[in-house]
């Protein structure tokens, strides 16, 4: 089997769990068995704890997938094919467009983004439709390969108001899930979209549509990579 190893900027599971499998998932369709094999790097975002609005989020998993790359090489994993980062916000918006209402307020949405860095490499468009006329570029070992970024925006959902009112105060959304419902460390379970959702959508899920999303320039290569 072809080793696909991708680099992911957080050590939280849900993340991690999450990666692997949306990749496994979209390179099953492979011409050739593929083992898709990710590691943990707990990297900065190089955003504020609490990022806003989409191009802070967006530039925090950026940041993350290229720390991870950079940390995967360092601390001797072999180099990576794929570095994903993983960042969540928030950003402000009216209850209802243009007042269209009654008493609508602003209130604060959630979202993620997420940011896969890869290459034009045959390997990392193993994934590619069939019938395609791609043509992958053939690296020799050793030479820097050419970055191709890929990235996908969660849905999002509105904060209640007692945890917004909390996060406009600057506490960071965790924090203030931890206190509004009364629980401990819930970024590393099923997260705010799990307990307002009754599990329907973890964190896991709430992340898998976009790291799809996000990988569509590897699918489709002879639409993105020019």
């Amino acid at each position: 089997a072809v080793v696909i190893r991708v680099a992911v900027g957080s050590g939280n599971p849900c993340k991690i769990d999450a990666v692997r499998s949306a990749f496994e998932e979209t390179f099953s369709s492979s011409p050739v068995a593929v083992d898709v094999v990710v590691t943990s790097h707990n990297v900065e975002s190089g955003v504020s704890n609490q990022p806003i609005g989409d191009d802070e989020t967006k530039l925090g998993a950026m940041n993350r997938a290229r720390a991870a790359w950079a940390l995967a090489e360092k601390e001797g994993c072999q180099t990576p094919d794929f570095a994903v980062g993983l960042e969540g916000g928030v950003e402000e918006g009216a209850e209802f467009p243009n007042g269209s209402g009654v008493g609508g307020v602003n209130i604060l949405w959630c979202m993620a983004w997420m940011a896969v860095l890869g290459s034009d490499s045959e390997k990392c468009t193993l994934a590619r439709t069939d019938g395609t006329d791609f043509a992958p570029k053939k690296y020799d070992s050793g030479e820097p390969q050419r970055e191709v970024w890929g990235f996908g925006r969660t849905g999002s959902f509105a904060l209640p108001p007692k945890v917004a009112r909390l996060v406009n105060e600057g506490v960071e959304l965790g924090e203030a899930d931890d206190i509004v419902f009364k629980r401990t460390n819930s970024g590393q379970g099923q997260g705010t979209v799990g307990k307002l959702t009754r599990g329907m959508i973890d964190r896991s899920n709430f992340y898998d549509h976009s790291l799809k999303l996000a990988l569509v320039p590897w699918i489709r290569p002879e639409l993105y990579i020019e």
